[in-house]
């Protein structure tokens, strides 16, 4: 109850902390007389859970034993079907790793653009040839789905492949993608270029090119807002949207022209077979690593050290521990 009255004036990453904390406890309390059952609304393939929430409950699942998650698609449901019953970690039923799948997805943040389709499905063979399950826009975003929640969805994934052409590099949806990817760091590892600028020159003048294109986009947005009667919750957003933009620009093309990503007709020959093979030899992302190491205190009294490093924003939740935390 403390923690509950906790989570209603937290801030949001107090609130992540504090939903993970419950999440752990609740499933705790429930394990002791045995068998856990968890009931959860939403649709069968877990898209309609956040990724986030996901990889909590994962984290949180894994600490107990003994666990069936059923997914219905419907309310009150008592006997749901045997197809619906998921096991331990939701890591599958009849080697359908729904979770698993979910979590380790590859994302393709691109532009549409006829003069790309080839391109785009020798990238889709590859990866269902290579059984490499991913996610796109036109497959996922369903009807009435929060397209801006989709794109941060795409930020905080561990794999990206991002397709940057010249429409990508002034198309507000694709650049804010971008500037969700940069925020969660870690982008050697996580992101997979496919890279084709012509005619914007991938150096000091296309840098220049493409800042004035969106300082001049937020030029025309404060206009429009100064001008228009009453506030526009859209043009504001949008504003807002721009500035992160031109703020990421030069860590974007920092990395762009320092960046080797080879021939891109190469890159996606054969159905893009170099590109996955990149994407498979890639391990995925820890979110945090636990470092213990025992140091002598006294002859009769060891010490165990315990460091834990995190990657990222996503929080991590450290149970009945005393000590000293540093925050570099």
């Amino acid at each position: 109850m403390a923690l509950m009255d906790q989570l209603m004036t937290a801030d949001e990453q107090r609130k992540d902390v504090i939903i993970y904390s419950l999440a752990i406890q609740i499933l705790k309390h429930f394990s002791v007389t045995g068998k856990t059952v968890i009931h959860m609304l939403g649709r069968m393939d877990l898209s309609s859970i956040e990724l986030e929430d996901l990889d909590k409950l994962d984290a949180a699942l894994n600490c107990i034993d003994d666990t069936i998650v059923i997914i219905c698609t419907q309310k009150n449901i008592e006997t749901p079907k045997v197809d619906y019953v998921i096991n331990k970690s939701l890591k599958g039923h009849n080697n359908n790793k729904i979770m698993e799948s979910r979590l380790k997805k590859v994302y393709i943040s691109y532009k549409h653009d006829k003069n790309y389709d080839e391109a785009m499905e020798a990238i889709k063979r590859g990866l269902k040839k290579n059984d490499i399950y991913y996610s796109i826009d036109m497959q996922d975003i369903k009807y009435r789905d929060d397209i801006v929640k989709y794109e941060k969805e795409i930020g905080s994934a561990d794999k990206v492949i991002m397709f940057i052409t010249a429409p990508y590099l002034k198309s507000i949806d694709c650049m804010f993608e971008m500037t969700e990817i940069f925020k969660n760091e870690d982008v050697k590892n996580r992101v997979f270029p496919v890279v084709d600028l012509q005619p914007i020159p991938r150096n000091r003048d296309g840098l220049k090119e493409i800042k004035d294109f969106w300082l001049k986009q937020k030029v025309n947005a404060s206009v429009q807002m100064q001008t228009e009667s009453g506030n526009s919750d859209y043009v504001i957003n949008e504003l807002s949207k721009i500035n992160t933009i031109i703020k990421a620009l030069d860590e974007f093309w920092d990395y762009l022209v320092h960046i080797n990503t080879g021939s891109f007709m190469n890159l996606l020959d054969n159905d893009a077979v170099l590109l996955m093979e990149e994407i498979q030899r890639a391990k995925p992302r820890k979110t945090a690593e636990l470092d213990e190491r025992i140091v002598s205190m006294g002859e009769t009294q060891p010490t165990v050290i315990r460091r834990t490093t995190q990657n990222g924003e996503k929080s991590i939740y450290v149970e009945n521990n005393t000590g000293t935390i540093n925050i570099n």
